[in-house]
């Protein structure tokens, strides 16, 4: 499974939107398959080392169950990608599965746990963020309708984790053969402190080998210089303990980046394994 990803299917056009950005990142990405999970109950738990991370659906997520295989089906028939539908086989209790947590990455909406409508773009559930805390897997984080992304742009503001953010961002673009770019917003620090840190990271050597471009701002807003990040690119992100994406200073830079930003978006957090296990001939 650490080849896989996991998707929670809602059998809705919201979710069709979710399953077909799904289905076109796996596509992209060599060697990664695909799981699809209809949920029968709106929880289900993951544990991730001894600590359990319960997940609360909303309804919409087990609503028209007649269908949701069908649906889901045609979706990946139309775009020519293999699944596999995924059955829990272990129980925490009556009403709820244990999913497994050796997964490649797993597709989950900016909030599961309370109806779309009722959360803006620019904010994450805090049931989205808790399983980003605690996930050893990238959480990609679908945009509101399907688009395909053609480049990536990964965010680093000097600290360890948006470097491991680098390192995710770089494997994805090389194993779908895109450019990449790293965004960089100033704030604290400067553009030697970020080489440095990436060079201990070892990153540099290898952003250089490739079709790179590191944007660095020291001028402008954040949110202002968030409309250099193209259209049609796949943003990565990086999380670091309570605060998600504290490498951009505030919390409140994730609700600028998710209320500015309508592209799909990969997080990583402080628990994530190397991205480099995806990538052809092994790890860094």
């Amino acid at each position: 499974m650490k080849t896989t990803l996991l998707h929670i299917f809602r059998n809705s056009p919201m979710g069709r939107e979710n399953l077909m950005q799904s289905a076109y990142f796996v596509k992209q990405q060599f060697g990664l398959s695909l799981a699809v999970y209809i949920p029968e109950s709106t929880q289900f738990g993951m544990d991730f080392g001894g600590h359990t991370v319960s997940v609360q659906l909303d309804g919409s997520y087990v609503a028209f169950p007649a269908t949701a295989r069908q649906h889901a089906e045609e979706v990946l028939t139309q775009l020519k990608c293999d699944c596999e539908f995924f059955v829990p086989r272990e129980r925490l209790d009556a009403q709820m599965p244990l999913i497994p947590n050796e997964w490649a990455m797993m597709t989950c909406p900016r909030v599961i746990s309370e109806q779309s409508g009722r959360i803006g773009l620019g904010h994450l559930g805090p049931k989205v963020r808790n399983l980003v805390k605690h996930a050893p897997f990238p959480v990609f984080i679908p945009s509101m309708s399907f688009k395909p992304w053609t480049k990536v742009t990964a965010f680093f503001g000097g600290s360890g984790p948006g470097a491991i953010a680098v390192k995710e961002g770089m494997a994805i673009a090389r194993l779908a053969r895109v450019p990449i770019a790293i965004h960089t917003q100033l704030h604290g620090t400067t553009r030697e402190a970020c080489e440095k840190s990436l060079s201990a990271a070892g990153v540099t050597g290898l952003a250089t080998a490739g079709d790179v471009a590191w944007r660095v701002y020291d001028t402008g807003t954040f949110e202002e210089n968030l409309y250099a990040v193209p259209h049609d690119s796949l943003v990565v992100a990086g999380a670091a303990g309570h605060r998600l994406i504290s490498e951009l200073v505030f919390g409140s830079k994730l609700e600028a980046l998710q209320a500015t930003l309508p592209n799909p978006l990969v997080l990583v957090g402080p628990d994530c394994r190397t991205p480099w296990d995806r990538l052809p001939g092994g790890a860094e």
